[in-house]
């Protein structure tokens, strides 16, 4: 049953993607503000369009209502502009900036308001901290737009460019958070505290074998996964590789498969209970039964990830629906390509974990109503139910600390605007995120009965 079940899950994601991708157009790949409306310019057969000079390949546009509109920034170097009072981009003839070419060795002033490379934004970009202005002769622009400060990298969506006052003078503006890295903090020390815990689980489940059955062993992977998960996190987090770099898109990859073996190990806790209780009367051998789980729980992940290998490197989907894995050290920081290739995934899971559970609390209910009347609550029956109603409650409670922080935070990304930067919200769950591994040790080590068998391991005497 498990293996149908979450075989037409699969087959529903890859409608999914191929729905999204029969209406590429309708989706919209960049915000307005990063986009031009193209509606009148030329359709050539390979169905790109050309406008005022500029050609726009199908996965460079998108259809907004009767608009078309052009993804200028995919095509050229977008710069922010630090508005004036009373100025327009008709108005601005001059914005100069010391520019290198692309080995970084030559560096020249260039307008900027003149050269057809650059697309100039009239609006100043997002900073959550303050706007700090360099000496002049420190600004060197990038060939790709960046700002290069001391060694330090801005990319153009944390600089914008002030237009040339009458002294003549040019510069640049860069956003420094430094002020709101709190939560960076919070959240290195949440994810080593949380990894730290999530090891001991592992280590206190390895030396009781008392707990190693299915249900025991199901939950050592579940920890080794999101173990592994919180190990990538924090490599993120401490800056041990290059944006970008080969270590980032082995991190990127490994960090995806790690993530989706975790919930897929939650989704297989959900149906050994919804197995043992539901349909208790078949019979099937332990070992054969974790192996058949461990092919499931791991094989899926590696499975999904091999998708995405695939359509990164092919021309099998359209570019702006690919995964782009190890952009960003993760998935490409888009809306859309989050939501298919993550939550999505972790939706169809939920679903199914959903039903389980509901299931199995209906049959633990009957079960428990139908040993009262018969044996008026004394029987190993209702031993074995009570048993079944802790494991129950134990995996449902994994279940909600996996699911309601990633629920709420794929409806804040799904339903926040194109520009809203990262809120309280996220910070909120973000902190319940670097918590999970504390939480999970206290749930699955602080029992009375693994406390009971570690005092008979250990103080025997």
């Amino acid at each position: 049953m498990l293996c149908t079940l979450h075989s037409r899950v699969l087959l529903l994601w890859f409608v999914v993607l191929l729905l999204y991708g029969v209406q590429a157009n309708a989706v919209k790949l960049c915000s307005r503000q990063k986009s031009v409306d193209i509606t009148k310019g030329t359709m050539d057969s390979d169905e790109s369009v050309v406008y005022r000079g500029v050609r726009y390949n199908s996965s460079q546009y998108f259809q907004d209502g009767n608009v078309r509109r052009g993804c200028i920034c995919l095509v050229r170097i977008c710069i922010y502009v630090c508005e004036e009072e009373n100025i327009t981009r008709a108005k601005l003839t001059e914005l100069y900036a010391n520019v290198s070419d692309a080995s970084g060795k030559t560096i020249r002033k260039m307008n900027l308001a003149s050269d057809n490379r650059f697309h100039l934004i009239m609006k100043l970009p997002h900073c959550s901290g303050d706007w700090v202005e360099p000496e002049q002769d420190e600004v060197i622009i990038s060939w790709k737009g960046d700002l290069s400060l001391n060694d330090h990298n801005f990319s153009y969506t944390q600089i914008c460019i002030v237009p040339k006052n009458t002294m003549g003078e040019f510069n640049v503006l860069y956003c420094n958070s430094e002020i709101s890295d709190w939560p960076n903090t919070i959240g290195k020390m949440g994810l080593l505290a949380s990894l730290f815990f999530l090891v001991a689980t592992f280590v206190v489940y390895a030396i009781l074998p008392e707990l190693q059955n299915v249900a025991g062993k199901s939950l050592m992977s579940y920890v080794t996964a999101l173990a592994m998960s919180y190990l990538l996190l924090s490599l993120g987090h401490l800056a041990v590789y290059d944006y970008q770099s080969l270590k980032c898109r082995v991190t990127a990859h490994a960090l995806y498969f790690t993530l989706m073996a975790s919930f897929f190990w939650v989704n297989i806790m959900s149906f050994d209970i919804y197995w043992t209780i539901a349909r208790s009367r078949e019979k099937v051998t332990e070992r054969r039964k974790f192996l058949c789980y461990s092919l499931y729980a791991w094989g899926m992940p590696l499975l999904l990830l091999s998708l995405l290998l695939l359509f990164d490197r092919t021309e099998l989907i359209s570019y702006h629906l690919r995964p782009n894995v190890g952009e960003g050290c993760f998935l490409k920081a888009e809306k859309l390509t989050q939501f298919l290739y993550l939550y999505l995934p972790l939706l169809l899971l939920a679903s199914a974990d959903i039903f389980f559970f509901i299931i199995t609390a209906k049959r633990i209910y009957q079960t428990g109503q139908a040993i009262d009347i018969m044996m008026n609550g004394h029987s190993r029956r209702h031993t074995k139910n009570e048993n079944d109603r802790t494991r129950f409650c134990l995996y449902l409670r994994l279940f909600i600390i996996m699911g309601v922080p990633g629920t709420v935070r794929m409806l804040c990304t799904i339903l926040s605007d194109w520009e809203t930067p990262s809120s309280w919200v996220f910070y909120l769950l973000d902190v319940s995120t670097c918590l999970m591994g504390i939480i999970i040790f206290f749930l699955l080590v602080l029992t009375q009965r693994v406390r009971k068998l570690l005092l008979q391991r250990f103080c025997s005497d």
